[in-house]
Formats: C-alpha cells, sequence, structure tokens
C-alpha cells in the first residue's frame, strides 16, 4: 500500500550538462494530475515526461519541477544579442537616469542584458542532450518519491487496521444487544400502556403484535451481515500490493451507507450511542482511505 503524498528529487550529469527534477504529490480523488514547471524551451520534454510518470504512478496531484544547467561551451550557443533592443534600452536607462537627477550616470552591460528583448535564447541551439539528463533524473525522483510514499503507506496501513478493528468490535456490541432491544421494547411499551390505565401481561396478543411491528420496522440483522461482509473486505483490501485507494473509497461509502441505516433504524438508546461511535470512527477511516493511492 502506498500514500498517494511524498516528495522526491532526482539529478543527472553529464560532460558538464545536468538536469534536475524535483517531485511533490498530494493526495486526490481524480486519477493521476500533472503540473509542469521547466523552461519553456525543454517544453518538448513534457509528454515524454508525462508519459515515464503515468507508468509509475496511478493517483495523486503531482508538481514536476524541471531545471537544467549546460555545459559553457554548450551555452554559449544559446544567447543572441538584439544590438538594435541594446541601443533603445541603453537610451530608455539614460533617460530614466536624467529624469532621476543622475546626469552622468550610462548604463552597464548587466543593466543592458536584463532589459527584456536584448537577450534573446537561440531555439535552434541543441537542447537534445538534455532529454536522457531529464529522464535519469526523473527516473531517480520518481524511486525516491516512491520510497517516500512506501513509507507513508504503512503508517496508513497499520492506522486503518487499528480503525476497522475498533468497528468489528463496535459492530458486534451492538449484534450483541439486539435481542435485548426487543425485550427492551417490549417493557417501554407495557410501561406506555400501562400509564393509559390498560392492563397487559407480556405475553398478551396486542402486545405481540405492537413488538413484531416494532421488530420488522427496526430490524438491522441485515446491515449487521452487510456491514460484517465489508469490514472483510476492508482488511483483505489493506494487504493489497498494488492500489486499492479507489475500492477502499468505494467500500467506505458503502459501509458509511450501512451505519446510517443502522443508526436510523433503531430506536434503542445504547445501540445508537453505540452506532454514533461507528459514524465517528467511519468518518476517520474515509479520511485516511483519501490518502491511499
Amino acid at each position: 500500500m502506498r500514500s498517494m503524498t511524498g516528495y522526491g528529487r532526482g539529478f543527472a550529469e553529464f560532460k558538464g550538462d545536468s538536469a534536475s527534477v524535483e517531485l511533490s504529490a498530494v493526495n486526490s480523488r481524480r486519477q493521476l494530475e500533472m503540473r509542469f514547471i521547466l523552461p519553456r524551451e525543454l517544453s518538448k520534454l513534457e509528454p515524454r515526461l508525462r508519459r515515464l510518470l503515468q507508468e509509475r504512478l496511478s493517483r495523486g496531484s503531482l508538481n514536476v519541477v524541471v531545471n537544467y544547467r549546460l555545459n559553457p561551451e554548450r551555452s554559449s550557443l544559446l544567447a543572441n544579442l538584439n544590438l538594435a533592443a541594446a541601443k533603445e534600452a541603453a537610451e530608455l536607462l539614460r533617460q530614466a537616469a536624467r529624469a532621476g537627477g543622475l546626469q552622468h550616470c550610462e548604463p552597464s552591460i548587466s543593466d543592458l542584458l536584463l532589459m527584456p528583448g536584448v537577450l534573446l535564447n537561440n531555439e535552434s541551439a541543441p537542447y537534445e542532450p538534455l532529454q536522457e539528463l531529464a529522464e535519469k533524473a526523473l527516473l531517480e525522483a520518481i524511486t525516491e518519491l516512491d520510497a517516500m510514499r512506501l513509507k507513508e503507506g504503512e503508517h496508513l496501513k497499520t492506522d486503518l487496521q487499528e480503525r476497522g478493528k475498533t468497528l468489528q468490535q463496535l459492530l458486534e456490541q451492538i449484534a450483541a444487544q439486539g435481542e435485548e432491544a426487543q425485550q427492551r421494547q417490549k417493557l417501554r411499551l407495557q410501561e406506555r400502556i400501562a400509564k393509559l390505565g390498560v392492563e397487559l401481561s407480556l405475553d398478551d396478543e396486542r402486545l405481540a403484535k405492537e413488538v413484531v411491528f416494532y421488530a420488522e420496522r427496526a430490524d438491522i440483522s441485515e446491515e449487521i451481515v452487510r456491514l460484517r461482509s465489508h469490514l472483510t473486505q476492508f482488511f483483505e483490501l489493506l494487504e493489497n500490493t498494488d492500489e486499492p485507494g479507489r475500492n477502499l473509497d468505494f467500500l467506505g461509502q458503502e459501509m458509511n451507507r450501512e451505519i446510517n441505516t443502522l443508526s436510523a433504524k433503531t430506536a434503542d438508546l445504547s445501540i445508537a450511542n453505540l452506532a454514533l461511535q461507528m459514524k465517528s470512527e467511519m468518518g476517520r477511516i474515509r479520511e485516511q482511505i483519501m490518502n491511499v493511492e
């Protein structure tokens, strides 16, 4: 089992060229979502990097940050100086200096290079060597991310197992009180009838009919059976080595529905209190399930 949250970083270098990739993942109820932050000149790499991620990850919201550095020789191929733009930028900087009272201030080369349009990227420069480096860095980042997600997944698994056991215990307490609840209802009905001045024994046919009506309306045996089955599936999914997140999410919805139905059908205070505890625990379980891949 893996968590959907984690972080990974990869780095690759060859002959002075280097690329780095950072991955940060959080949970998401949708399929794998990816947002790329990479230099414009490396935008052609995105489809390939996206495919590599889709092969290794199935769910989560992922931020992908790609950076690179070229060796000096290759860097020299990238820069083109727009001389016309440089002249205009120099004049604008002189005007700004005079307006600020700096009459003899001349712009420096670094000032000019920072002005928009002065330094241009050479689109025909050879960026291809960076593709292999970026892919290597990405695979390293995925490996680190996966290790973190596996570690966090073990913590999630342990927590969910304990909460599942708590649900089982509460459910069995409810099941054990089923017959007692009917007997308590008989007594409550007899007390109400007695207040009306009518004498009926516990074996009276009219009282028996009323109890049968209550028992049919408040029968929670089906919910108990289904919840037992759901819990068995729940523990099996926790041992799944694939990606049980979606199945756990669906199963959690079904369990929550059964608990709500059980709670609505019972009029017994002790069972209602146990059902309320189940609701609370189920809410925590569903929150944790949202983090499982």
